[in-house]
């Protein structure tokens, strides 16, 4: 009776706090539960010297760029590493690209026609001319400039981290010290460092803004990540970097091309509180930061460093040296494009002195208010062991970008953000491939703000989409590219012939705005970003489809995702299971979504339609029964994506809901399958928890704890004999989900909070005894008996309800 009591308090002070349903409620005083409690105390009463909470460790300063402490607000990326006599931030925005685009040089756009003339003829090879990737190094992501803070008397360099926003330098030798709290705005383009002296005098400190020169000369090697071999020499190198005249800063130069039409540059500055006398350089050897690593090359997959080239070039630099060495002072950085107006330089100047004129305190004060008025109201988190695992970002960052602006680094992008750039060439030219989407885990931990630039991406693609279906393959409706690049250009931007004949494109493109939909319920969306996209996708999947004498509708040709290629008469290019799958949910979201907005009719009918009559998933019979492969007719190969799982972690048709005969299959499936070792991070992130899995080896993400495509689960796949907590998990149908699972395993509290009405279906967590759901008055919302697999109920938007066996039942508000 006294636990019971003492649960009833608890939720009741909850209930009075305001704080909603969460951890307070149902993990009663675990560390995790304190440590949440303390986090909100510390936000709500978060002043100018208490900026930031939550810095890591003290480490050394990193010495390599590639594991550089790494801070960002929306567009601004800072890199903090170097050698302890150079600390150095290496400064990024979203927008620096090398756009030029040679597409009117190649040969005429390739046809599906002329493609499938080809492969009849048995003359596929000729389609090699058409791919862009082994001609060009670019269009690409480039780094913009180093900010180093020179310091002789150096002998080590230590760093504290936040993670997001902020980091602690220290630097110390000889006696002397110097402490710096560098930090990024979020409302502003703008990188502050405050710095606090002992011992130094004028001679113990510099400070440079440089630039190497660009490192992709023509003539020489390309990237061997994308094919190796000489570069054409029919373009020119960028110009030469400059320094800015009377301030201390550098910028550089982009040609014209068809996105700005006068030529793109940059300008990256900084400005002081302290005198100092500037000096420029230019055309110099030796002047930036010399990148460092063990060994260079491609490291593995998804890491190249090449830094002999920029180490090697000529660049310019600008260098402030002081006349009198004060106890404290400011350091103020910017980088402005051409994307903020046509005088880069003259902008970021502007911004300096305006960032100069409100001083450190009005900044910090500024800081404070953006930090606490972007924190998250209802934070996902999850706790192993009273240890924080999972969690989405504490802030939300305020969006900097300009509307329908041509940045290529947006959330869900699989290659690393622009903003954080530091070398010229980046792995497969740093685009943004749109075969490797996947929203789901930022969607469970509540980041749909995070998620709007890539569903505003989508969008504004939607008109070269459409152009792509219409020219390429004569069909109506719309046809998403492989990869985007923030350009401008005539037609689509096709870089490679073979993979962009992968159909299950369209679904996997369009699928995160069905999903942010699901899970917000937000009508607007729908109507104007979601559903456009989804109608023109499913148009032209609906088109290509074909009628054959099985009565199935099949998919011929498609490709699947980096296997096999086009092949000969098309014969491994049928029915591939990544593209049924997808094209099955495209159609049925899509249908759905026009009956939700009043827009239904004989095509949207015939979408449903065409989903029910897809082709099965294509199967191959081994000695343990058959497994699914990816495309009909293959045998199993090692896939470089576990394309026969698609349906599981791609296409959401298949998972724990399933019946048993497909779940005996695709477990199977997953048994024998062989994955490219780069790649098999997907099954035990994406697969197995869908399965309900848990490997020992495995990382526990957001997928283990919750699921909610086919009905709400919690703590599906979690390492066994260990509490396990999860507080406001997003689900589809616009809930929050908070739990708690005892060591022993037995899920001990479910608590809901709907955000929609509508149905709600929960997988029992005690199927062996009766259920209630209760309501925040006590009210009994629904019943489940023993033998039950599921608990359904009608929710109420703004309701919350908590789930309980009888044998421990509690009303919400119960006082």
């Amino acid at each position: 009776m006294k636990d019971e009591f003492t649960r009833r308090e608890a939720l009741r002070k909850l209930a009075e706090s305001g704080l909603g349903l969460g951890l307070g409620a149902i993990a009663g005083a675990g560390k995790l539960a304190k440590g949440i409690a303390a986090a909100r105390r510390a936000a709500a009463g978060a002043g100018p010297s208490e900026l930031f909470a939550g810095f890591g460790p003290v480490a050394d300063l990193p010495r390599d760029p590639y594991l550089g402490v790494r801070l960002e607000n929306d567009v601004l990326g800072v890199r903090l590493w170097g050698p302890p006599t150079q600390p150095t931030l290496s400064l990024g925005k979203a927008d620096i690209w090398d756009r030029r685009w040679y597409g009117d040089r190649q040969q005429p756009l390739i046809t599906m026609a002329r493609i499938r003339e080809l492969a009849m003829a048995d003359r596929l090879g000729e389609l090699g001319r058409y791919d862009v990737y082994g001609r060009y190094d670019f269009p690409c992501p480039k780094p913009g400039a180093q900010l180093i803070i020179g310091a002789p008397f150096a002998d080590r360099a230590t760093v504290q981290a936040d993670g997001t926003l902020a980091a602690r330098l220290f630097i110390s030798g000889a006696g002397k010290h110097l402490q710096a709290l560098v930090w990024v705005a979020p409302t502003r383009h703008l990188v502050v460092i405050e710095c606090e002296t002992a011992g130094l005098g004028p001679e113990d400190l510099w400070l440079r803004i440089c630039r190497h020169r660009d490192t992709i000369i023509p003539g020489q090697p390309l990237d061997p990540t994308i094919g190796g071999g000489a570069s054409r020499t029919d373009f020119e190198p960028l110009p030469a970097p400059r320094c800015l005249r009377g301030q201390l800063g550098i910028a550089q130069d982009f040609p014209p091309e068809a996105t700005f039409p006068d030529g793109f540059s940059f300008a990256a500055a900084a400005s002081l509180d302290i005198a100092a006398v500037i000096q420029s350089r230019e055309d110099e050897h030796g002047l930036g930061t010399p990148l460092w690593a063990e060994r260079e090359g491609r490291l593995g997959h998804g890491l190249v460093k090449r830094y002999s080239p920029i180490n090697e070039a000529t660049g310019a630099a600008s260098t402030a040296r002081f006349r009198e060495m004060p106890a404290k002072f400011l350091v103020l950085a910017t980088i402005a494009t051409s994307q903020d107006g046509p005088k880069p330089a003259e902008i970021a100047g502007g911004w300096l002195r305006e960032a100069q004129a409100l001083g450190t305190g009005a900044l910090q004060r500024e800081q404070s208010k953006q930090l606490r008025r972007g924190r998250r109201k209802q934070p996902a988190r999850a706790g192993v062991e009273d240890a924080t695992k999972v969690a989405a970002p504490p802030v939300v960052l305020p969006k900097l970008r300009h509307p329908r602006g041509y940045y290529g680094d947006v959330p869900l992008c699989s290659v690393d953000s622009t903003k954080f750039s530091f070398q010229d060439s980046s792995m497969w030219h740093g685009d943004f491939h749109l075969n490797e989407v996947r929203a789901e885990p930022m969607l469970a931990l509540g980041q749909f703000e995070e998620l709007m630039p890539y569903c505003e991406m989508i969008r504004t693609l939607l008109a070269q989409a459409q152009e792509n279906a219409h020219d390429v393959y004569g069909l109506p409706g719309a046809m998403y590219p492989l990869a985007h690049f923030p350009l401008k250009c005539p037609g689509i931007a096709h870089t490679n012939v073979t993979w962009e004949q992968d159909l299950g494109l369209n679904g996997l493109v369009s699928k995160p705005l069905w999903l942010y939909y699901r899970y917000t319920g937000d009508l607007t969306f729908l109507r104007e970003t979601a559903f456009p996209v989804l109608c023109e996708c499913a148009r032209f999947c609906a088109a290509y489809l074909t009628e054959e004498g099985d009565g199935r509708l099949h998919i011929v040709p498609t490709v699947s995702p980096e296997h096999w290629g086009l092949t000969a008469g098309f014969e491994r290019n049928r029915d591939c299971l990544s593209a049924l799958t997808l094209t099955k949910y495209l159609l049925r979201a899509a249908a759905r979504a026009a009956h939700i907005l009043g827009k239904a009719g004989k095509e949207t009918a015939a979408w449903q339609r065409a989903a029910d009559r897809l082709a099965p998933y294509p199967t191959q019979m081994t000695e343990a029964g058959p497994v699914w492969v990816d495309v009909a007719g293959a045998p199993p190969i090692e896939y470089n994506v576990p394309v026969p799982l698609s349906a599981i972690f791609w296409g959401d048709d298949v998972g724990l809901d399933s019946t048993p005969e497909v779940l005996a299959l695709a477990r199977r499936t997953l048994d024998q399958i062989r994955v490219w070792e780069p790649h098999r991070g997907y099954l035990d992130s994406c697969v197995r928890p869908r399965l309900g899995i848990w490997r020992p080896e495995s990382q526990v993400g957001s997928e283990n704890l919750l699921l909610s495509y086919q009905s709400i689960r919690v703590f599906p796949s979690v390492p066994p004999d260990v509490e396990v907590t999860i507080e406001n998990f997003a689900a589809q149908g616009g809930f929050r989900v908070s739990a708690r699972r005892a060591k022993g395993g037995t899920v001990e509290d479910v608590l809901i909070q709907s955000t929609l009405d509508g149905p709600c279906r929960v997988v029992n967590p005690w199927p062996e005894s009766t259920v209630l759901v209760t309501d925040e008055r006590g009210r009994t919302a629904a019943r489940a008996s023993p033998g039950d697999s599921h608990v359904t109920f009608a929710a109420e938007r703004g309701a919350g309800y908590r789930l309980a066996a009888r044998r421990g039942l509690v009303s919400c508000q119960e006082g």
